[in-house]
Parts: structure tokens; C-alpha cells; sequence
């Protein structure tokens, strides 16, 4: 049988987003990219390369913490098949129709998340020019699917490509003309949300979450 129903599973993926939610507000996130970056453009090596600190708007910080939410969720949703499981006397074995099941239905609240702070009226950022001469455009509207679609496809080339795809990510929103300057500063951080999201995603298993009748 079953460890978990699908109504279970379902308060437990929305405990999933929002619990990943709340933790990156607390770690202050946003603000530890943002004074990376800025200790950045006081090296020597920006300096070397005419790059200045630019503003770092409320936008700015909502596409920082868009990235963050992605990443983490993106994570937890790998790391789920240890979690749901079906029994068997006293064996136990991955039951992959559960695991989609509540991957979808993280997904699902990640982007009802997304929506409600705004961050689908931001829109992404496209590079239409290489380097030297970079050029930028304004694309489709930020979109958690795109960005989960885009870490599988990232991580299934090579392991541990999304955490370099995080880093580009956060680079074009701090600073899309110097972004590939910029995309290997966040190794820590990558590393710091991983452990972050298998934290929320243990504690989320241990709760004994129920639906609500």
C-alpha cells in the first residue's frame, strides 16, 4: 500500500513551496546575493573589466528571489523519490506514479506562488548579442515551469550543470551586459539552497501533515 495519499501528498507539496518561501526570506537570501555582488564590483577584478555596481531595484530583488524559489523547488522535487514510497510487508519501494504526482503538484503551487508576488509580470531577460557587443531584449514572462524545465534539461546534460545555470541566471538579473563575469561568484549560494532545500523537504516528510476534511 501506499505511504501517503494523493490528498496527503498534495498539504504536503504546498508545505513544500511555502515552507521553501519562508525559509529564503529568513536566510535573507536576496540580500546576501545582492552584497556579493556589490563586494564584487569593488574588486579589482571589475574594476579590470570597467564594470560598475548597477541598482539593485525591488524588480531586481523579485527576480533574485524568483531564481532562488526555482532552484530550491527544483531540488526538492528531485529528491522526493526518497520520501514517497510504497510498502510491501516490510519491503519498500520508490512508487513513481506518487513521486510525478507530487512533483506536479509542487509545481503547481510554486507557480500559484509566483503569481501572487508578483513575479510573472516581470519578464525574462534574453541575450539577442553575444560578447563582446552584448544586446539584450525583453522575452516571454517569468515562468516557474520554463525555469524547472530548464534545470532538468541542465542537470541531465551534466551533473551539477543547474547549479551554473543558477549562476547565470542571478548574473543577467544583477547585471545582463556582464553576466558571464558574474555567473561563478554563486557557487556557495548554490550549495547554501541546496542544503536548504533538503532541510524544508526532511522537515516537511517528518510533520505528520493531513489534508483537511
Amino acid at each position: 500500500m501506499a505511504i501517503y495519499s494523493e490528498a496527503e501528498l498534495d498539504v504536503k507539496a504546498k508545505a513544500n513551496v511555502f515552507s521553501l518561501d519562508r525559509n529564503l526570506e529568513r536566510a535573507d537570501v536576496v540580500g546576501n546575493i545582492s552584497a556579493s555582488y556589490s563586494r564584487f564590483c569593488e574588486s579589482s577584478e571589475a574594476k579590470k573589466r570597467s564594470i560598475k555596481c548597477r541598482k539593485i531595484t525591488e524588480g531586481v530583488e523579485l527576480r533574485l528571489f524568483f531564481e532562488a524559489l526555482c532552484f530550491t523547488a527544483f531540488v526538492t522535487t528531485g529528491m522526493t523519490p526518497k520520501y514517497i514510497s510504497t510498502r510491501k510487508l516490510i519491503l519498500k519501494k520508490v512508487n513513481h506514479e506518487l513521486v510525478r504526482y507530487y512533483n506536479t503538484r509542487v509545481a503547481q503551487h510554486l507557480i500559484k506562488l509566483c503569481h501572487d508576488l508578483g513575479m510573472t509580470k516581470l519578464s525574462e531577460i534574453v541575450i539577442i548579442s553575444p560578447s563582446p557587443q552584448i544586446k539584450i531584449k525583453h522575452g516571454d514572462p517569468l515562468h516557474p515551469m520554463t525555469r524547472l524545465k530548464e534545470y532538468s534539461e541542465c542537470q541531465g546534460r551534466k551533473r551539477g550543470a543547474e547549479a551554473q545555470h543558477l549562476g547565470k541566471n542571478i548574473g543577467k538579473a544583477l547585471d545582463p551586459f556582464n553576466y558571464q563575469a558574474l555567473e561563478t561568484l554563486w557557487r556557495e549560494e548554490a550549495t547554501a539552497l541546496t542544503k536548504l532545500a533538503e532541510k524544508v523537504l526532511s522537515e516537511v516528510f517528518r510533520l505528520p501533515v493531513k489534508p483537511r476534511a
